[in-house]
């Protein structure tokens, strides 16, 4: 998520980074985005009585000058108070002229930021960012206009002239040569300027930040000045985003899109002002397994099962693979096997046929689970039948059963004469 992070003189901050005139700005006796400017401290709070205006803060350099001024409403910016150079008090002359450049140094961290502020001075202010010139309010020759300057605040958009990357914003202020001149000092003829305002860099954040196809995706935005915030993927609209205390809030499931990485942008469709999240769809991973066995034993015999696991084509391992094998029984009861991995994907298991059986088709069912991809299962048969001796075993009875009586019937009949001959 892009960052927004004053410098120089200011802490560092994320969101929207406010400012105000105080104590904090860089005087200069030149725009220091110009060139060579040299610094004679920093602003210093000033008032014209202790009490004028009415937030004049504890510190401040009174200039003693008792006819009133200074009416602008600073309830929008309560946190400015009104400033002037360092060194400089109501005996200070000549005060006529007399310019100076307030500056400080912000560091907007991502793409197309946003800035405004409110200004009110005595008797003439000028607005410079990155020593481009924004607007200026008041008069060094226009008594009326000087006056009205600082009587009411008037706001300046500064969002064409600020950059990705450093700004320097600059105030330009300068006396008049006017109440008691000339010469003149403070007390007689006041200088100030007061100031407040913002930057905002359009931000937004996707999560999750990648996944495959149908992934949910919730962005967060924020920076927009705007009621409608569309929302697009790869410049597809997707819809508009809800918003709620500034921030628009949006939901949506990856639409068809290649593995690789893809743009999420949130934007104002009229004053074009947007800002960018990058997604990467993943591929959809597939889990296979594969079962094999022999497919004819006898009892006692031992059935070797082999199980290959693959993920998306990849052999796993028994790390990030849960495999579970169950042997059925031709009467209804099973059995878990346990399964030794090889290597290369393929696990072994084994199962002795019991030397009573039972006798029939025997099922093997395996079933494997890997993290945030879907189960798969897998199924497999073989035949156990009796032994050639044990199926025979019901003839080869008869047989000897017979047997025994035709031995039996001839000796009867040899020894009845039966089968004697006449020599006998």
């Amino acid at each position: 998520m892009p960052s927004l992070i004053p410098h120089a003189n200011s802490s560092g901050m994320t969101g929207p980074a406010t400012f105000v005139s105080d104590t904090s700005w860089q005087v200069y006796n030149a725009d220091p985005a110009l060139g060579a400017a040299t610094s004679l401290g920093l602003a210093q709070f000033v008032c014209l009585t202790s009490s004028i205006p009415s937030t004049c803060p504890a510190g401040a350099t009174i200039y003693g000058h008792s006819t009133g001024g200074w009416t602008s409403d600073l309830s929008s910016i309560p946190a400015a108070h009104w400033i002037w150079a360092p060194n400089i008090n109501g005996t200070t002359t000549p005060a006529e002229f007399n310019q100076f450049f307030f500056s400080k140094t912000f560091q907007l961290n991502g793409t197309q930021p946003i800035g405004f502020i409110s200004i009110s001075a005595d008797d003439l202010a000028e607005l410079r960012v990155n020593g481009h010139i924004v607007g200026s309010i008041g008069s060094i020759s226009d008594y009326s206009t000087a006056t009205q300057a600082q009587a009411f605040l008037t706001t300046f958009n500064l969002t064409p002239f600020l950059t990705a990357g450093t700004n320097i914003l600059t105030v330009r202020a300068e006396n008049g040569p006017f109440g008691i001149c000339c010469p003149s000092n403070y007390a007689g003829n006041p200088a100030g300027v007061v100031f407040g305002g913002f930057f905002v860099v359009p931000s937004i954040e996707v999560n999750p930040s990648r996944g495959p196809i149908g992934t949910k995706v919730s962005v967060y935005g924020s920076g927009i000045p705007s009621a409608q915030v569309e929302v697009t993927f790869d410049d597809a609209f997707l819809g508009v985003a809800s918003l709620t205390n500034g921030t628009s809030t949006f939901t949506f499931n990856v639409p068809d899109a290649q593995p690789g990485l893809h743009l999420v942008k949130a934007s104002d469709p009229f004053s074009k002002i947007s800002a960018v999240a990058n997604f990467t769809v993943t591929r959809i991973d597939t889990l296979a397994i594969n079962v094999d066995v022999g497919t004819l034993y006898f009892p006692a015999d031992t059935a070797t099962i082999y199980t290959l696991a693959t993920l998306s084509g990849a052999p796993l391992n028994a790390t990030t693979l849960q495999l579970q094998l169950t042997l059925m029984r031709p009467d209804g009861s099973n059995v878990t096997l346990t399964t030794t991995f090889v290597g290369g994907g393929l696990f072994k298991s084994a199962y002795t046929v019991p030397t009573t059986g039972p006798v029939g088709t025997y099922a093997v069912v395996a079933k494997a689970h890997v993290a945030n991809v879907q189960d798969s299962s897998a199924l497999t048969t073989f035949e156990v039948k009796p032994t050639w001796l044990s199926a025979q075993a019901p003839a080869l009875t008869t047989t000897a059963v017979a047997l025994t009586g035709a031995l039996a019937v001839g000796a009867v009949v040899w020894k009845r004469g039966i089968y004697r001959s006449k020599l006998d």
